[in-house]
């Protein structure tokens, strides 16, 4: 069975990196065409004693894709991070705004004096950020153990920036403007060190686990149990871990039926529930048609995914 955050990818999914590549360029294990050419970086043990991360040495190792990758609008950055190398100037993680010989626009992940910053560039001459927002001082992050570090925003002004340490969040920050195709054109995205020759800010520790997605997610989402539906004849149906609510579609359209008096009752977040058992007319969570017939085998629901409903039966096990 497929993991939540196989799930998220499938669905959202941009570019995923695990650095588990023996040596050499790093590839997107999407498929999309994303890859990594690496300059002295080199591969050590994974964040979870398995696979592998990439090692940077703070003074001359880089990794740069052929793509921003970033998506446009809504986004969701996150990875894992191992650094014990403490330092009041600024260790650039990753970033995707310079050139060679210039600034640009785009987005920046710096370390420094133990705290995680992001900022988003939309001026280059002078550099100015649309928001900025960084991790507690009161949290040393050149621990030397493994910290996992999501940002998420929907690249709309009205809504609110976040940045997570280990599933807690920890900073928020409204920007001053939305992304446009002109605010946010960015370069390609180049990890443990700057583009830019004149001040490179080379970063010294290991990532991992590297995951971009065109979706604002929350940690919330990568631990959330399945909604499991048993039917009358003891098959489940596993739905996707960002699904809310389930309704079915009944035998007639459903305006005619509503028209009718009949009710469509939606199931609320399922989030960390037990499974459903719709084989009794009398559960809290039954989906009421005219006739209050059980789900069963062979009848069709809808799933909002997204913005949009997407139909599936209850067939068989998933």
């Amino acid at each position: 069975m497929a993991t939540t955050t196989e799930q998220l990818m499938a669905h959202h999914g941009v570019a995923w990196f695990d650095f588990d590549e023996v040596n050499g360029n790093v590839i997107d294990k999407l498929g999309n065409g994303y890859t990594g050419t690496v300059t002295g970086a080199t591969r050590v043990q994974g964040w979870n004693g398995e696979g592998s991360a990439i090692s940077f040495n703070g003074t001359s190792d880089r990794l740069e894709f052929n793509n921003k990758i970033f998506p446009f609008g809504e986004k969701t950055i996150s990875f894992k991070i191992k650094t014990e190398n403490f330092k009041t100037t600024s260790q650039s993680i990753m970033e995707n705004y310079t050139t060679s010989s210039s600034n640009s626009f785009g987005y920046v992940f710096v370390l420094n004096s133990g705290v995680i910053s992001v900022n988003w560039y939309t001026s280059a001459n002078p550099l100015v950020s649309s928001f900025s927002l960084s991790t507690p001082t009161s949290i040393n992050l050149c621990d030397g153990n493994w910290h996992n570090i999501l940002f998420s925003w929907t690249g709309r002004m009205e809504d609110v920036v976040k940045l997570y340490i280990d599933d807690e969040l920890v900073a928020t920050a409204r920007a001053s403007q939305s992304e446009t195709n002109a605010t946010y054109t960015g370069q390609n995205l180049s990890v443990g060190g700057m583009k830019f020759t004149s001040y490179r800010n080379w970063f010294g520790g290991q990532i991992d686990d590297l995951q971009i997605y065109n979706k604002t997610l929350s940690p919330s989402d990568f631990t959330q149990k399945r909604l499991v539906v048993k039917t009358t004849d003891s098959k489940n149906l596993v739905l996707s871990p960002n699904t809310t609510r389930v309704k079915e579609i009944p035998n007639t359209a459903e305006y005619m039926m509503l028209a009718q008096g009949g009710i469509v009752r939606e199931i609320d977040s399922a989030v960390d529930s037990t499974p459903i058992d719709f084989t009794k007319t009398t559960t809290e969570y039954e989906i009421v048609t005219n006739n209050k017939t059980p789900l069963g085998k062979s009848r069709m629901f809808t799933i909002p995914i997204g913005g949009d409903f997407k139909t599936a039966m209850i067939e068989d096990n998933y």
